[in-house]
């Protein structure tokens, strides 16, 4: 499997974008979030984490290989769990993916239909079965946090996270075991990440966050 590739980004489409990796160009197909991200990079070197999809009906004998590109591990994790949702397809869950994976995520959590509904290719039949599937399984990618919320920028191709996703869906999970609201611990983990401080472990995370209450500004 194909999991990492680098190369120069030569052209954006509408689905897909041209990789030069010398001495070949790969086409790659990425989700819409990705290619707004992506297209004001034209001749810069990027990466992408890759999945490897066949596409094609086995009965007939014609089948070819599709590489789907993302900008980041966790992308690609949701994007595999988001096409686990009967009638969501490859090209249907990318066209769908307009925004950051942490807004998807929320939308299905807070099972907000009607927004759900409105993705390109979904519609109320199919938000309804994506979150009677996924509005259990999607906590982790809901507490995703952009070093600039309100850019779409693709600051993790390549940089380190502040936390881990486990440290964060365990901090998320102890700030509920003490009694906080869901909307109240995102908050809060938002709130810590936003200063760019990197935490290795849930007592780190924490601390910082009651430091903020102690000291807010």
């Amino acid at each position: 499997m194909i999991s990492q590739i680098r190369g120069i980004l030569r052209t954006v489409h509408e689905d897909a974008l041209i990789l030069q990796i010398d001495p070949v160009e790969l086409v790659v197909l990425i989700p819409e979030n990705a290619r707004r991200q992506l297209q004001h990079q034209l001749g810069q070197p990027i990466t992408l984490h890759t999945l490897l999809d066949i596409e094609g009906n086995q009965m007939s004998g014609r089948m070819w290989p599709r590489l789907i590109g993302f900008l980041s591990p966790i992308d690609r994790e949701f994007f595999e769990l988001f096409c686990s949702v009967d009638g969501l397809g490859v090209r249907k869950a990318l066209r769908a993916m307009i925004r950051p994976v942490r807004e998807i995520a929320r939308t299905i959590q807070d099972q907000d239909l009607k927004t759900l509904a409105t993705y390109p290719g979904i519609g109320e039949a199919t938000a309804e079965r994506i979150v009677a599937k996924l509005r259990r399984k999607v906590g982790k990618f809901a507490l995703i946090v952009a070093t600039d919320p309100t850019a779409d920028s693709p600051a993790s191709n390549g940089e380190p996270p502040q936390a881990e996703p486990d440290v964060i869906r365990d901090t998320f999970a102890a700030l509920l075991s003490v009694g906080h609201t869901e909307s109240q611990a995102r908050q809060l983990i938002d709130r810590v990440l936003a200063g760019r401080r990197k935490f290795k472990n849930v007592a780190d995370m924490i601390d910082a966050i009651y430091e903020q209450d102690r000291h807010p500004r």
